[in-house]
């Protein structure tokens, strides 16, 4: 009922969706089990592999070297 009469007090909605806070001992309370060197790490390498399919599928559509 507040939420009506708000509607009518101001004319607008809020746009914003009502989110419930998270309950303690919930899904966001776990370990985490890496460490943030293993993250970077894992990016580094992650940016490499990425790096290195571009550098290949560059040299594949240059074709062959004369």
């Amino acid at each position: 009922m507040a939420a009506a009469h708000e509607i009518t007090r101001t004319g607008r909605t809020d746009a914003r969706p009502q989110r419930s806070k998270p309950k303690p001992g919930g899904a966001g309370s776990q370990v985490n089990s890496v460490s943030a060197s293993q993250a970077r790490a894992a990016h580094r390498r992650a940016a490499r592999r990425d790096e290195l399919a571009v550098a290949a599928w560059l040299r594949e559509l240059a074709g062959p070297t004369r």
